[in-house]
């Protein structure tokens, strides 16, 4: 009697379905997985050729922004920078304000980003001449640069208000920031200057706690000297108020969307709810804090205008078939988002039917 008392409770599983036929279903649904992996097909995107002009375009600004760096006496390390892009700064110096992951820097610099972002603004159905507010810090120049390229390729109206300030290995050169980036390629021909605005950035948008003394007047010259308009508020909530009237100002209303790049506060605020933020396109947000200091990209979201959160650069790559940290670079068009995967539905469907039979046949087991 305890013999077969055993033998019962060890054949069982917690469901109730013998350990046998769920063995059976444990292993169609391997075999599933690897059949249905094998078959998978893969398909061009609608837009592959405006991700194509997108990514070529940010290539050749880069190839532009390492030559002239180089011009300027300013190295480029090639322990830090491998692919010579130029877009990866010191560690620290007067711009730092937070630490930063080497890895996720030299990941962004790959003009596929260019294309993610194409993808995310034909997902919006942007057209034509869209206003597209970006803000951005110094953390991520690469970014910046892969939006204004995507902006170009779709002939977009892009609006960008700068934060002088950088994590590690961002535009931390005081010598080359972003800003001076983009007035060589403006100068070059292949962006326009859609710089409309600058601050400071750092801790509240006004650089406090900086660690090098004399930073936040070397940020304060690098800001005067670009002739945009200076954002420089004693609150983070007025920073954020400035930045959303030039905003409205410049776009003639609310932008179509609005482009976050690194982590600027008055960008996504100071409320726990900026935490749980998912990467990539936000199309809407179910909890919205009230309040101060909640950020533009809330503020826009309670507008009903979705925002593009580029902060994780791991999570956007893996989740869009991006390589991380690749050396050399690849050429674009290679990597999986230029592409969409797809499945065969009934041979999904006949697996799912076997898997859902030995299940029933397991039940039915433990009852006789």
């Amino acid at each position: 009697m305890k013999s077969h008392s055993f033998v019962s409770l060890s054949g069982l599983n917690k469901a109730g379905v013998s350990l046998k036929w769920l063995s059976v279903g444990v292993v169609i649904g391997l075999v599933s997985f690897f059949l249905l992996t094998s078959s998978v097909r893969r398909s061009e995107t609608p837009f592959i050729s405006t991700q194509l002009a997108a990514a070529s375009l940010m290539r050749e600004a880069t190839r532009e922004i390492s030559s002239y760096r180089l011009s300027l006496g300013i190295e480029i390390d090639p322990l830090l920078d491998p692919n010579g892009t130029g877009l990866i700064g010191p560690e620290f110096t007067e711009l730092t304000t937070t630490l930063g992951n080497l890895e996720a820097k030299r990941t962004s610099t790959n003009p596929d980003f260019a294309a993610l972002i194409v993808k995310y603004f034909r997902e919006l159905g942007l057209k034509k001449g869209d206003p597209v507010a970006i803000g951005a810090s110094g953390s991520f120049p690469s970014l910046v640069l892969a939006t204004l390229c995507a902006c170009e390729a779709m002939n977009l109206e892009p609006l960008l208000i700068y934060s002088i300030g950088a994590s590690e290995h961002g535009a931390t050169h005081p010598e080359f920031t972003f800003v001076r980036m983009l007035q060589r390629l403006v100068e070059k021909g292949l962006l326009r200057d859609s710089l409309i605005a600058v601050s400071l950035g750092g801790n509240n948008d006004n650089a406090r706690g900086m660690f090098f003394p004399g930073a936040v007047e070397k940020m304060t010259e690098i800001a005067l000297s670009t002739g945009k308009t200076f954002i420089r508020e004693d609150t983070l909530q007025k920073s954020i108020d400035a930045r959303f009237k030039i905003y409205f100002e410049h776009a003639g209303g609310l932008p179509e969307v609005f482009v976050n790049v690194g982590g600027a506060s008055p960008n996504f605020g100071e409320s726990p709810a900026a935490l749980s933020l998912e990467n990539g396109l936000i199309t809407s947000l179910k909890n919205i804090p009230v309040g101060e200091d909640r950020g533009l990209i809330f503020e826009y979201a309670s507008r009903g205008v979705p925002s593009i959160h580029l902060l994780n650069i791991r999570d956007l790559a893996l989740k869009n078939g991006i390589p991380i940290d690749p050396v050399p670079l690849p050429e674009p068009g290679k990597s999986g988002v230029y592409y969409i995967d797809s499945y065969s539905l009934p041979l999904a469907l006949f697996f799912l039917a076997l898997m859902v039979l030995s299940l029933i046949a397991g039940k039915l087991a433990v009852k006789k």
